[in-house]
């Protein structure tokens, strides 16, 4: 049996020692946590032990802080059964004392036979609500651990190729709220001497490699990290989605990512014959752009065919990439998958006509190469991310493997030509096909609510969707993400009102939707090169100089 922790607070020595003693011979396994002179003392004792006793045996009257006020204030650090001993046979005393958590009163002189029954009492009482407690925390235990394998469950569910997540419902619901990022794991291809391994070892290698990344996982001791998730994909393929408050910063969930990325991937390298990738975008504050996320971190691990095996690719690693060429030839890729995103074939031929026109005059094949490759890997993300489930292009690998072999500009123009005609038309044949008035009557819904707090769920009841469906529905017609779409109009608002009014930025802000001005002022220097106040200055300043003086 457990023993039972008793803290014995009297102001007088010779008490102390009497309860002490008379404990000791009572039946059962009695252990003195402390013995005390003042209940501040006592209280002290209790927050240092976060509340580590079970029975609180105190007088009444005593120095520094009586013994009422002690079970008043030490119930605020833990649960424990209080008896107040006093010498005041006192109805109205007795009231108070029960009133303040008192759950007996002996009185003094203490009868050492009364005093052993209402411990027998007491033992009793403890043990019980020790068993009712008990069950009650593996009652929670086995909830919570339902509610993750249901979570889990969903989170397959979501990452699992051609399936219709809009059945799902409101999954984001069964979640908290917060910031989430995703990691994608890939097995890298395997060594040569892995030809000779059996069915049988493949599915040992699949297990093992699964508990380990769980177990790193699991084991993250990472303090802004609450939770995790981890699961199987496809083929040694396995996903994890790291959860932590919403005070978490983008750069601290970023920083998280690639520490756990480092962690899985040593894991591996280190107690198996292979090595893995892992792959991750940006992070999310609404876990409904989840299949977003998903997308880009698969089309993210397509870097693997240019920086090898056992790495970590993110949005940094594009960029990389990107600095190694000609910043004016860059500027193409990007141009080009905002046309292909709006399905404008027009101006994505006109934009590959002027990118090759000006690789005519570089005489070097490395610099081609580079912007050849980023530019179809960006066509190629366009189709995963945006067309997922309907989109089958021709693997990137082979196409890839198709510029290398390329002899000549015309050949390396005609396969990035292709792969951007038949996206395009797979997008167009889409949109045509869906009815668009969902969309329509969501952009009404959001232009007339931008000072609102709007949500995912919140627009897509409007138009009575599922989330989760609405928000590829919405991107397939739009080019655009809702969080996108929304962000733009919120800007363009502040912008007409920076202009057009006298309002005060906070103002300004509060209007355009945003109720933190400070993240308001981030996100439009980001958009548009510098602060809310100066965009005002500079645009009057403007008018001004332009505007014809009077004479």
């Amino acid at each position: 049996m457990q023993a039972i922790r008793t803290l014995i607070v009297d102001d007088e020595a010779r008490i102390r020692r009497g309860i002490e003693r008379m404990l000791a011979s009572c039946e059962g396994n009695w252990q003195v946590a402390a013995v005390l002179s003042n209940g501040k003392d006592a209280l002290e004792y209790i927050r240092q032990t976060q509340g580590a006793i079970d029975l609180l045996l105190t007088d009444v009257k005593m120095p520094e802080m009586d013994g009422l006020t002690l079970i008043k204030k030490a119930r605020q650090h833990g649960s424990f059964y209080p008896i107040v001993i006093s010498g005041h046979n006192d109805f109205v005393f007795a009231q108070t004392a029960i009133r303040e958590g008192a759950v007996d009163y002996i009185l003094k002189p203490i009868d050492r036979e009364q005093f052993r029954q209402r411990m027998a009492e007491v033992r009793n009482i403890i043990e019980k609500n020790r068993h009712e407690h008990q069950r009650w925390n593996e009652m929670h235990r086995k909830e919570l651990e339902l509610k993750r394998s249901r979570q889990t469950q969903t989170l397959s569910y979501i990452t699992s190729a051609g399936l219709d997540i809009s059945r799902l419902g409101y999954w984001v619901n069964d979640f908290p709220k917060g910031h989430y990022l995703l990691l994608y794991i890939s097995l890298d291809p395997p060594p040569v001497k892995a030809r000779n391994y059996t069915k049988k070892d493949w599915e040992a290698f699949d297990y093992a490699l699964e508990n380990m990344i769980s177990e790193v996982t699991g084991n993250l001791d990472i303090a802004q990290v609450k939770q995790t998730w981890c699961w199987k994909g496809g083929n040694a393929d396995f996903w994890v989605l790291i959860y932590a408050p919403g005070e978490s910063s983008g750069t601290t969930m970023e920083a998280i990512a690639n520490e756990l990325s480092t962690r899985i991937r040593s894991v591996i390298q280190f107690h198996t014959p292979f090595t893995v990738s892992v792959s991750f975008g940006n992070w999310m504050q609404n876990l409904y752009t989840l299949p977003e996320a998903k997308q880009r971190a698969l089309s993210l691990m397509n870097y693997r065919l240019l920086y090898g095996s056992n790495q970590t690719f993110h949005d940094d690693t594009a960029e990389r990439f990107v600095e190694k060429m000609d910043i004016d030839l860059a500027k193409f890729a990007h141009r080009l998958r905002r046309a292909v995103e709006q399905a404008n074939s027009q101006e994505a031929n006109d934009l590959l006509k002027q990118l090759f026109q000006q690789l005519e005059h570089i005489h070097s094949p490395q610099p081609i190469q580079l912007a050849v490759q980023n530019v179809f890997i960006q066509i190629h993300s366009v189709g995963i991310e945006y067309m997922s489930g309907v989109f089958e292009p021709i693997s990137l690998e082979k196409g890839l493997q198709a510029l290398h072999r390329a002899a000549n500009l015309h050949e390396l123009k005609s396969e990035v030509s292709a792969l951007i005609q038949s996206v395009i038309e797979l997008i167009r044949h889409t949109r045509q096909s869906g009815r668009v008035k969902p969309v329509e009557l969501a952009k009404a819904w959001i232009a007339e609510n931008l000072s609102k707090d709007l949500t995912i769920q919140a627009i897509a009841d409007h138009v009575y969707m599922n989330p989760s469906y609405f928000m590829r529905y919405f991107k397939m017609h739009t080019g655009l993400t809702i969080l996108d779409y929304v962000t733009k109009l919120r800007m363009e608002k502040a912008k007409e009102l920076l202009v057009n009014t006298n309002m005060r930025v906070q103002h300004v802000s509060e209007q355009a939707g945003y109720q933190n001005v400070k993240y308001f002022s981030r996100q439009f220097k980001q958009r548009f090169g510098c602060t809310p106040a100066k965009y005002r200055d500079k645009v009057l300043k403007n008018i001004e100089e332009t505007t014809p003086k009077s004479h």
